[in-house]
């Protein structure tokens, strides 16, 4: 057989499918002749085919090295060097195809979607504006669609819509629709367009898309298939479930099962007039209720005096006469949420009284061996944690399902908090008057006692999750993929550590703290979770700079303001930081508490510690507040609603409040770039309006006038990411 019928037949099996035969045909070409350039080419492409990018892009260099006028072959060694992640290099050869023949249509869509991705956008959008006309497609009406949207441009929409006429089971347009009008405000609109990408395909990306919008819906109708997709979304870990909590409440406030109640606390009524027994079954049939009870602090004063009212009701033997597997799980689910939030609802003489009656009868029969009802155990552990009682006798018997998650939660769970305590290593002094009573403060109440780090974005690198969630940032790229250095700077219990470590899997995670109860808390979930790629140390940030350790990325979030001088931290944590790192930041807002001063003012003036006791008595003088009062705008906070929270909230031993100005100042002096805010949907929403100019919504300036008319958009701190600048 000669060289060009071999040739000849390679092609016809590469055509077919035939892999394997045509690439033996194709190097028997080259054994015979190296300089045959459409065996060197189409044996590139079959290697590319096989994800073998770097032996595509030799073969097909060879090729271009001998024959450099052929578009085909820039065209496809662009789509190996794209593969191995050398976009500039894939993008330089896209350009000469388009030098070679102008109307190629392909050369024009790729070198348009990389221009993108490197912020040359006019240009981007040049080059898919042309993809369009040469080759009209629903794929090249979304990515010019991305291209305009990153511009700012409106018209993005329009293309977007046209995309999904011509294709509607195309689902990226679906979801950059949903993203564009989200970003304008349009939410009920988003959330139909994610809501049609459900019913074509569920993702994870739709599926988290989902979350987000929803999340910042301020009403909804009567929707109940919205109501069946959040209940899915909450058992079924679409996201960071947490955000929609605000939802949760306003689903059930409207046209659940416990509307009334909710209505009825909200008007005031409290106590025995709140709730009969007859509404302990309503409500232990809400499975909204019954996710929000296991897996999330209760954020919503209303739900707050509702199960409040209904933990006593359980200590009624008249009330709870008659239990159900379904009552059960309830109680079960109460019990958890107790747990979860420290035990901070209130309690009155005469209930504690009750409480630890019963919890002595149960006690008495475990040690003795005597019958011990499941429904008891629970009401005990919805007013203290089993493992102060007789936890061994406890494990010792076998129990239903939902009692089962009970105690593996207050018993098993804290064991292994405690094993693994004693196995943290001190890796710095910790020296600093300031730093040692705040290290004092979280071993007696680990911040915060979180359940669920949610369904995490993975990302291949910090270049990837730049283009992905900031992609009009000032971020220049690192070239680094997914196997980083990364610190955790007061990675207190551990959930921003693990969620770091899930996002970039192949990264190294340095997670220190100063409390050893904390790290504990943290090591026991990570393990618990099967994750390996963290390391966990006690450790002051102020002396970390004696480590000999840097990172590609550090996060320091809540941390700073809690040390002596906030701005000295920062500054070891710089030279901890390589060239072109990333760091997240996140820092208390003087505007946005300024309702936690005048609470810690009260504090002072009344003399309330940091007990549990005064804990309880200092929210309960806060609830009792006028409507408006700075006092009852505490309440907005997350953070009051568990022990450990409320007193990092308001009965903090350090805290200092930032300014954007005082930000902006140390960021100039020590060079870093500033690459955005994480915020949710709304604050941007109302930003964009107002700035439309900033499409990057990086003018701190900008951000401060914003601040002074919007007082309360940084509640949750200022959370941003920084760029240090390159060696």
């Amino acid at each position: 057989m000669t060289p060009s019928s071999q040739l000849i037949a390679a092609v016809r099996h590469h055509q077919a499918g035939q892999f394997e035969a045509a690439e033996r045909l194709y190097r028997e070409v080259i054994a015979i002749d190296p300089s045959d350039v459409h065996a060197l080419h189409l044996a590139g492409v079959l290697a590319h085919q096989t994800n073998r990018n770097a032996e595509a892009a030799e073969l097909i260099g060879r090729a271009i090295a001998l024959d450099d006028r052929m578009p085909d072959f820039h065209y496809n060694l662009g789509l190996a060097l794209w593969a191995l992640d050398r976009r500039e290099d894939a993008a330089a050869h896209w350009a000469r195809v388009i030098a070679l023949n102008p109307d190629h249509a392909e050369a024009h869509m790729n070198l348009g979607n990389a221009l993108r991705e490197q912020g040359r956008l006019d240009e981007a959008v040049t080059h898919l504006r042309r993809a369009l006309q040469l080759k009209p497609s629903p794929f090249a009406h979304n990515n010019l669609g991305l291209a305009l949207g990153a511009i700012g441009d409106a018209e993005a929409v329009a293309h977007y819509r046209r995309a999904i006429e011509m294709h509607p089971g195309f689902l990226e347009p679906h979801l950059n629709l949903a993203i564009e009008l989200a970003a304008a405000g349009q939410n009920d609109q988003a959330l139909a367009s994610v809501r049609r990408s459900l019913q074509i395909k569920e993702t994870p990306e739709n599926k988290d898309l989902f979350v987000r919008i929803a999340a910042a819906l301020d009403a909804v109708g009567e929707d109940p298939g919205l109501r069946h997709l959040v209940t899915r979304a909450v058992s079924e870990q679409w996201g960071r479930t947490n955000e929609l909590i605000p939802l949760i409440a306003i689903l059930l406030r409207h046209g659940s099962a416990i509307e009334p109640l909710m209505a009825r606390a909200e008007a005031g009524v409290a106590g025995k007039d709140l709730l009969g027994a007859s509404d302990l079954a309503i409500m232990a049939g809400e499975p909204l209720l019954q996710w929000l009870l296991e897996s999330a602090v209760v954020t919503v004063f209303a739900l707050e005096q509702i199960l409040t009212a209904a933990r006593a009701l359980l200590l009624d033997p008249v009330t709870t006469a008659s239990i159900d597997e379904t009552m059960l799980r309830f109680v079960c689910a109460l019990a958890r949420q107790c747990y979860i939030n420290e035990y901070v609802f209130a309690v009155s003489d005469d209930e504690r009284a009750s409480a630890d009656g019963l919890g002595n009868r149960l006690v008495t029969a475990l040690d003795s061996g005597a019958p011990a009802d499941a429904f008891s155990v629970a009401v005990v552990a919805a007013y203290r944690p089993l493992h102060e009682l007789a936890a061994d006798a406890l494990l010792a018997r076998t129990w239903p399902a939902p009692l089962v998650a009970v105690i593996d939660q207050q018993v098993l769970v804290p064991r292994a908090e405690a094993a693994a305590r004693v196995t943290i290593p001190q890796l710095t002094a910790i020296e600093d008057d300031v730093s040692r009573r705040v290290r004092d403060q979280y071993e007696q109440n680990p911040y915060p006692r979180w359940t669920s780090v949610g369904r995490v974005r993975k990302y291949a690198s910090i270049d990837a999750l730049m283009q992905q969630e900031f992609p009009h940032a000032p971020f220049q790229r690192i070239g680094k993929d997914g196997s980083l250095d990364i610190l955790t700077a007061g990675c207190g219990t551990g959930r921003q550590a693990i969620s770091v470590a899930q996002q970039f899997e192949h990264a190294q995670v340095l997670a220190i703290d100063l409390s050893s109860a904390s790290l504990g808390y943290a090591k026991a979930r990570t393990q618990a979770l099967g994750i390996a790629n963290i390391e966990y140390a006690q450790a002051d940030i102020l002396q970390l700079g004696s480590i000999g350790r840097s990172f590609d990325m550090i996060q320091a979030g809540g941390v700073l303001h809690h040390l002596a001088d906030p701005w000295a931290g920062w500054r070891v944590l710089l030279t901890l930081l390589n060239p072109g790192g990333v760091m997240h930041v996140a820092l208390y807002s003087e505007i946005a508490r300024r309702d936690v001063v005048a609470a810690r003012a009260l504090i002072a003036e009344r003399g309330y510690g940091a007990t549990i006791e005064d804990i309880r008595a200092c929210r309960a003088e806060i609830m009792n507040q006028d409507d408006g009062s700075p006092l009852k705008r505490v309440m907005a906070f997350n953070d009051f609603f568990t022990t450990s929270e409320c007193r990092d909230l308001l009965f903090h031993v350090q805290e200092h409040r930032m300014t954007l100005p005082s930000i902006k100042a140390f960021l100039g002096e020590n060079g870093l770039r500033f690459l955005g805010f994480e915020l949710d949907v709304r604050p941007k929403q109302r930003y964009a309006a107002r700035f439309p100019d900033d499409l990057a919504m990086t003018d701190l300036d900008q951000w401060d006038a914003f601040e002074q008319d919007n007082p309360y958009s940084f509640m949750s701190m200022y959370r941003f990411l920084v760029q240090k600048g390159a060696a």
